[in-house]
């Protein structure tokens, strides 16, 4: 779960800096540059998926590095295999979501 709530962080925080390009664009009139921003986003953020991907990988070994007990090393690190796909989707998610209430407006 640490892994996670890092993850969600990290990919939270770099996707809401977006709302801040959209909403300069927005309010300079530059509407073809919300596209463009959230395209960015999208190559960023799954750039940081991939740089983050090997701690999902190797959860076991770190966790057993920090002496956690071995049986909740190897749980733990198995779920985290599972939890890949939500990783890149956070990357794909919160580009996508910031630039739409940008538009809703």
């Amino acid at each position: 779960m640490v892994i996670a709530g890092l993850a969600f962080g990290i990919m939270l925080g770099m996707g809401s800096a977006l709302e801040t390009l959209c909403g300069q664009a927005f309010g300079a009139k530059q509407l073809h540059m919300l596209g463009v921003y959230m395209q960015r986003s999208w190559v960023i953020l799954t750039a940081m998926c991939i740089c983050l991907l090997p701690i999902y990988l190797f959860a076991t070994h770190i966790l057993l590095l920090f002496h956690q007990d071995t049986e909740i090393a190897v749980l733990a690190g198995r779920f985290s295999l599972y939890m890949i796909p939500q990783l890149f989707a956070y990357g794909l998610n919160f580009p996508s979501r910031s630039s739409s209430k940008r538009r809703a407006r």
